[in-house]
């Protein structure tokens, strides 16, 4: 089991190590179904403690488990957790739905691992979640959104929208391009290192 970073000292080499990344997978940070974003990351980070791992329910077009799979198959995956760029700009999850299975493929499932917290949201057909086994919390450095691509369309800006928050995304610099995002700099909030098997459809 790696060790969970906590620290600062220890939040800032895994910072490091996701900025370092040629591709990562960026997520605008809401709250989640009452839950406050400090409450959310120590539950989190308590998993890992306990158990080596923790899921994270993430619905997103531009996020699926295939996506984010093939982008971990090459190099060490993160996802760099940022704030909105106005108050409301990432829609809280409502829905606290508990999940028992999880499954790489849709076609083995698999129970969570025993002393893990309750994997909840809404759990639907489509529902999936990010495998972390480090994650840090960091709220002194800022994240510039215009150095990132869609990694679906290297050639296009990141465009978040409501419903759609997580991107996997490229290094490319889109300081020139005319649909880049209004708002260039997110402060970053945490940052967690992927696990295989990275993301997961969850039931």
């Amino acid at each position: 089991m790696r060790e969970t970073l906590v620290t600062s000292e220890d939040s800032v080499t895994l910072l490091d190590q996701a900025l370092a990344a040629s591709e990562c997978v960026i997520s605008v940070m809401g709250d989640h179904a009452g839950e406050g974003i400090d409450a959310i990351f120590e539950r989190k980070i308590a998993d890992i403690r306990v158990a080596g791992r923790t899921f994270w329910v993430a619905k997103s077009a531009k996020a699926r488990p295939v996506q984010v799979q093939s982008l971990c198959a090459a190099q060490p995956g993160y996802v760099v957790f940022v704030e909105a760029a106005t108050r409301g700009g990432a829609r809280p999850t409502i829905a606290s739905d508990p999940a028992a299975e999880y499954s790489r493929n849709q076609i083995e499932w698999l129970p969570f691992p025993a002393g893990i917290g309750p994997v909840t949201g809404k759990i639907d057909k489509s529902a999936t979640a990010f495998v972390f086994d480090r994650l840090a919390t960091d709220s002194s450095s800022t994240l510039d959104l215009w150095q990132y691509s869609d990694r679906l369309d290297a050639s296009r800006p990141l465009r978040f929208i409501l419903g759609c928050s997580t991107m996997c995304a490229v290094r490319a610099d889109m300081t020139t391009h005319p649909r880049r995002l209004k708002s260039r700099f997110r402060r970053i909030l945490a940052v967690g290192a992927l696990a295989e098997p990275y993301c997961v459809w969850v039931r």
